[in-house]
């Protein structure tokens, strides 16, 4: 039954975070025009992002998921949209992550 929860918080992480920052992104307009490349490559990272987060949260190793946002700290980006773009993501699928990892050490 363990295994189950697990899935469910994993398919969650990764899925249903997918509809949630880009419910975030699509709130501002400024935002709404970042080139297909940058979308895809963001979604990507957010992906691994959030299963790093989860794993670690469910594994009570809080400290190490400040080691996973200083690594993205580490980006540059030339244009104004871009960072806002990168900042929105990143801060809506932290959360979301964040939220699951919680959630899950409580169900689990």
């Amino acid at each position: 039954m363990a295994f189950l929860k697990y899935l469910l918080l994993y398919l969650l992480v990764i899925e249903g975070a997918n509809h949630a920052v880009r419910f975030v992104l699509n709130q501002v307009p400024e935002v709404r025009g970042v080139e297909e490349g940058l979308a895809q490559a963001s979604r990507w990272i957010g992906y691994l992002e959030r299963i790093m987060i989860l794993t670690m949260i469910l594994a009570g190793a809080y400290n190490a998921v400040g080691f996973v946002f200083a690594g993205k700290a580490i980006a540059r980006f030339q244009s104004r949209e871009q960072t806002e773009y990168y900042l929105l993501g990143t801060f809506a699928s932290f959360a979301w992550a964040v939220a699951l990892g919680y959630l899950g050490n409580a169900w689990i």
